[in-house]
């Protein structure tokens, strides 16, 4: 974008034009005081839309007055010329309005500020990724374990379900893993597991029957399923 009047900054900040500058770049042909008293009458407030200044005219050698003006003030009196020039000067003065809007930020503090907020966001990010690694590496015993009876298709008996369970510093007999089994209403006192956890999945009996004639006895055995297995080895782990 071109730059067709110059804006200025203010003590406060704000961004300002020369109403001299402006008075020329709207070609206005009354001389600049009368046509600045004539703008007035539309209800400017002085500090508040314009401050009078003093500026040194080289040519002439003497001091002129002059007023800066806010760019809400330049762009009004710029609409209320009613000219191509005038137009020409209130779309120049939003376009920098939306230019002004889109820097940040702007002060010192506000970069300090920004700057603070993205090292604060960046140690948000690295901590939890630090944690994420940190939970794949306590989970990976388990991930291991998972991943080896669900790739069986063979339950297996209380007794080596026990002594997969042992590693890494844990352990845990097979009598105490029954007791265990009881104790949380998974296995009767016959060790034998409840009808709802056998539905469930958990748990298979396999019968069998040994002899012949009249001498025949059946036996059944507990099997814990690969579902149970998982399922087991996370609460019982945890």
């Amino acid at each position: 974008m071109n730059e067709l009047i110059k804006i200025s900054e203010n003590e406060k900040g704000e961004q300002v034009v020369s109403a001299r500058d402006l008075h020329k770049i709207l070609e206005a042909t009354e001389r600049f005081s009368t046509w600045f008293e004539r703008q007035l009458q539309y209800g400017f407030i002085e500090t508040q839309d314009y401050v009078g200044c003093k500026e040194f005219n080289a040519l002439a050698n003497q001091e002129l007055i002059d007023y800066a003006l806010t760019l809400d003030c330049a762009k009004e009196i710029s609409m209320i010329q009613r000219s191509d020039k005038g137009k020409e000067a209130r779309q120049y003065f939003i376009a920098c309005e939306k230019k002004l809007k889109q820097i940040v930020p702007r002060t010192h503090l506000e970069v300090l500020q920004s700057e603070m907020a993205l090292l604060l966001e960046n140690q948000r990010k690295d901590a939890l990724l630090i944690e994420a690694k940190n939970k794949i590496e306590e989970d990976k015993p388990k991930v291991v374990f998972a991943d080896s009876v669900i790739g069986s298709a063979n339950s297996i008996l209380v007794r080596q379900f026990a002594k997969d369970l042992c590693d890494g510093g844990f352990e845990i007999g097979q009598n105490r893993l029954f007791e265990w089994f009881r104790e949380n209403k998974y296995l009767n006192k016959d060790n034998e597991p409840y009808q709802n956890h056998v539905a469930s999945g958990l748990f298979e009996v396999i019968t069998r029957t040994i002899g012949s004639g009249l001498e025949t006895f059946t036996t059944r055995t507990t099997k814990i399923t690969g579902k149970g297995q998982v399922y087991f080895a996370e609460k019982i782990k945890n």
